[in-house]
């Protein structure tokens, strides 16, 4: 539509052209000016940013911890900003949100059409519009949320959303101590979110994350089936359910917990279920390793657990899939490269289970 607004108001191949650099241009700015309101609602709703991510490609630079990532990448064409209410009212801080991302965005749009004149601004105009109606559909994926979606569904939100909101900042102190390492204070936590909300998927979820963060992966593995087969979940919900469950099942396998073809086909059929259900295909690409490499494949594991540590932002799976990295090259019979890998994995998560087993591993086999 973008296309076709420019195409009808500018009416020559020239002033086509030019439009359509002002559109991309114009696109990139409101994704841009949203994620700043977003930014600016952090005073302003006492949320918390849970990931700034300035650009796209390789990543150059990375200030990232457990609880916050934080990264700048080799083109710093776009932005993206997630932010997450840590207190209650959780429901009132995430609409207020999003409010200020829609204001921001809709104060460029207006500005645009303002000032409108010429193909370049006026493709300008048109691509901030589009993004701005794009923002107020509401819509929900197993990775984002719209702003629409906030303003328009959250408050309407049925019980079970409810709970899960009055949750949150429970859920938010066990699962930001077990990616802190902090695994005494993420049990105890746990245990109160199984004493008070012991059906609630966001619940299990973190105490799945606590499990995982202890090592305890069979155990995880129980809860991750309960969660996949809540036939009340949504399915977004049940795409990063399945994704959850075949990560878990061959970490089981691994640890020798479970048996190694149920393991493997149970990650398998969850890959798939998950990809089916909109799950993105590059984020599997860490557990498609573990398949790999669990099969004896080490080639192509040794290719998919590098896209995954070079595609992840979040410090914990990039220090899981650099684990990956490296017991696939040791099962290569490279130990050097193992070892370079496993440091880098070491500076971000050394406490973390798969880390350090595969540093006692490469000490054996050394």
């Amino acid at each position: 539509m973008t296309v076709v607004t420019v195409a009808v108001l500018t009416r020559s191949v020239f002033g086509v052209l030019v439009g359509l650099v002002g559109a991309v241009v114009g696109g990139l700015a409101a994704v841009a000016v949203s994620q700043f309101g977003l930014l600016a609602s952090v005073p302003v709703a006492g949320v918390r940013v849970h990931r700034l991510i300035i650009g796209i490609g390789p990543r150059v630079a990375d200030w990232s911890t457990p609880q916050r990532i934080v990264a700048l990448r080799a083109l710093p064409v776009m932005l993206s900003v997630a932010v997450r209410a840590t207190r209650t009212p959780v429901r009132t801080r995430l609409w207020t949100s999003a409010l200020c991302a829609l204001t921001f965005e809709a104060g460029l749009a207006v500005l645009a059409v303002l000032v409108a004149d010429g193909p370049f601004m006026t493709g300008f105009a048109a691509a901030t519009v589009a993004s701005l109606v794009l923002s107020l559909i509401p819509k929900r994926t197993a990775t984002t949320t719209s702003t629409g979606w906030l303003l328009f569904r959250l408050p309407l939100a049925g019980r079970d959303l409810t709970r899960q909101m009055e949750a949150a900042p429970l859920i938010t102190a066990a699962v930001s101590a077990a990616q802190a390492g902090d695994l005494l204070t993420a049990e105890r936590t746990a245990a109160r979110l199984r004493e008070t909300y012991p059906d609630l998927r966001s619940a299990l979820a973190a105490r799945i994350s606590v499990l995982e963060a202890q090592g305890r992966y069979s155990e995880a593995m129980i809860l991750a089936v309960k969660l996949t087969s809540d036939a009340e979940q949504d399915p977004t919900e049940a795409a990063s359910s399945f994704a959850a469950l075949a990560s878990l099942a061959c970490a089981t396998v691994e640890a020798g917990q479970l048996e190694s073809e149920l393991g493997l086909s149970t990650a398998s059929q969850a890959m798939a279920n998950a990809a089916a259900l909109g799950y993105p295909n590059y984020k599997l690409n860490g557990t498609r390793a573990m398949v790999e490499l669990l099969r004896g494949n080490l080639k192509e594991a040794i290719s998919l657990a590098r896209l995954a540590a070079g595609a992840g932002d979040d410090l914990l799976a990039r220090a899981d899939d650099l684990a990956t990295l490296a017991r696939a090259h040791m099962a290569a019979g490279d130990n050097r490269t193992a070892r370079q890998v496993l440091g880098e994995a070491e500076k971000l998560a050394k406490w973390w289970p798969r880390v350090a087993r595969t540093r006692n591993r490469l000490e054996v086999a050394s």
